[in-house]
């Protein structure tokens, strides 16, 4: 099941694997927002992908 988080800035992030998920969402977060948020975190904004 691929998930996806719709970032509030326009980037989509997608992956099938949590653990790839969390990786691309922490390096967007501080590259882009200067923000390093928790697995946890990343994961609570994770959708299933339609």
């Amino acid at each position: 099941m691929t998930l996806v988080i719709a970032c509030p800035c326009g980037q989509t992030v997608r992956s099938e694997s949590e653990d790839e998920l969390v990786s691309l969402a922490t390096r967007h977060a501080q590259e882009v927002h200067n923000q390093t948020p928790t697995r946890e975190q990343i994961l609570s904004m994770a959708k299933p992908e339609d």
